[in-house]
């Protein structure tokens, strides 16, 4: 009677394990999912993915911060870099004419005319080759004349001037002239040239500044201030004189644009 007792307990045992293990197995697959993030943070491994995906996600903000700050900066560069001019004088020709007026160390002050040819080679160096052409003013040698109780040369005689220059533009800028912006340079030159008068031939030195007022594409009003330093003889006696001169004149430029 014991035996069967047993027996039957066993077969019970056995009855309820049969029917307790899908129940297991059902709430195992459940918590597998919370079990195998225990497991990786456990490990660590959920923490470096979320660290490996933040790294990510700062690499990319940083550059798109990078692309920004590099457009700016090349805007920036851009603006104060060369940017192009509205009026180029780079390999152009340049025709003159203009007139003004003359002052004599020897002789009172008169009129002149000039004229010119400039070629640009690059925006702020050209070479030009001007003219000038002048007569002595008779006032001062009359004065002379009287004085001395004779008469002396044709003081009515031409004067003219040859001479070649290098010319530089350091500065170039724009004006608001009424309603309008207008664009201009200021430039200097030196050279070297020969003189032909009654009273004097020989060579001459030349400096001078001026100014050039752009308008359009292909003109431009310039004022220019030079000084000639040459000999002249007067009354039997030579003289190192410096004459000067002011002139205010047109150019215009070839090719016709820019």
């Amino acid at each position: 009677m014991r035996g069967v007792r047993l027996a039957l307990a066993a077969l019970l045992g056995l009855a309820l394990a049969s029917i307790a293990a899908p129940a297991f197995a059902e709430d195992a697959g459940g918590d597998t999912g919370e079990d195998a993030a225990a497991a990786a943070e456990t490990t660590g491994a959920g923490p470096s993915v979320e660290k490996g995906a933040a790294a990510l996600g700062l690499r990319t903000t940083e550059m798109c911060i990078d692309k920004e700050i590099a457009e700016r900066l090349a805007i920036k560069r851009k603006r104060r870099g060369a940017v192009d001019r509205l009026f180029v004088k780079q390999a152009r020709h340049e025709l003159s004419l203009g007139g003004g007026y003359y002052a004599s160390d020897l002789f009172s002050a008169t009129y002149i005319l000039s004229g010119s040819y400039t070629f640009h080679m690059t925006e702020e160096t050209a070479v030009e080759f001007a003219g000038a052409y002048t007569t002595a003013n008779a006032d001062v040698i009359r004065a002379l004349e009287d004085d001395r109780g004779q008469a002396l040369a044709d003081t009515a005689d031409r004067i003219v001037f040859a001479e070649s220059l290098l010319m530089w533009s350091p500065i170039y800028g724009k004006l608001r002239f009424g309603g309008t912006v207008m664009h201009f340079d200021l430039n200097a030159g030196a050279g070297v040239g020969v003189v032909d008068a009654e009273t004097s031939r020989g060579a001459s030195g030349t400096i001078g500044m001026g100014m050039k007022l752009f308008i359009g594409q292909a003109m431009a009003v310039r004022l220019d201030a030079r000084n000639r330093t040459f000999y002249q003889e007067l009354l039997d006696k030579r003289f190192l004189v410096n004459d000067s001169a002011i002139t205010l004149g047109v150019s215009l430029f070839l090719p016709l644009s820019n």
